[in-house]
């Protein structure tokens, strides 16, 4: 996988000893937009937000540029 020394998600997860699937999750979060990516380092970890979470980040990897922000922004204003 792009220089990183494994041939495929299958070989990175035996090496991190997780499923393929884990894997892709967490790669598919490497698609979001690079502004919504640090915004979201921006806050830290852990997270002070119970808004903001990996499965609702990993549902907007397909949307928009412009409507990943969006939706960042509204969870970080409905947070308590």
């Amino acid at each position: 996988m792009r220089d990183g020394g494994h041939a495929s998600r299958a070989d990175l997860a035996r090496k991190l000893h997780c499923s393929r699937a884990r894997v892709s999750q967490v790669l598919r979060l490497l698609t979001l937009d690079q502004e919504v990516i640090d915004d979201v380092l921006a806050l830290g970890d852990p997270l002070p937000r119970r808004s903001v979470s990996e499965q609702k980040l990993r549902a907007m990897a397909d949307l928009p540029a412009e409507e990943q922000r969006r939706r960042l922004d509204l969870m970080l204003r409905a947070a308590p």
